[in-house]
């Protein structure tokens, strides 16, 4: 969900806080050099969601999409987690990222009428 939440940010203000992170590895997959990061946080902003995998725990893939707020900007986000050896993150993609856009647009919906 973090990549979700920096994707509204400038690239400036994710920097900013980026130099300020302590991005140690917590499996063999997490990404820890700030320019990798930086361009995945762009790659989020592009589509709109994001996918972890097994970078924050061995066997744990997690996809997250934003909620905005009347302004458009992200305010919060949803994730769906699941293990890899039971769905691959393709497999998460096709089934469970429909219906987690659709639950995050409701919501967004929402806060958007107050």
């Amino acid at each position: 969900m973090g990549r979700v939440l920096l994707s509204d940010l400038d690239d400036a203000g994710i920097n900013a806080i980026l130099r300020k992170s302590d991005l140690r590895p917590r499996t063999g997959r997490t990404v820890t050099d700030k320019a990798e990061l930086l361009q995945a946080i762009r790659e989020v902003r592009d589509k709109g969601w994001a996918m972890v995998n097994q970078e924050l725990e061995e066997g744990l893939v997690s996809i997250s999409a934003p909620i905005r707020d009347r302004n458009q900007r992200i305010i919060a986000a949803m994730n769906i987690s699941g293990q890899a050896n039971r769905t691959s993150p393709p497999q998460m993609v096709k089934k469970l990222l429909p219906p987690l856009r659709e639950s995050a647009d409701r919501i967004s919906a929402l806060l958007q009428r107050r």
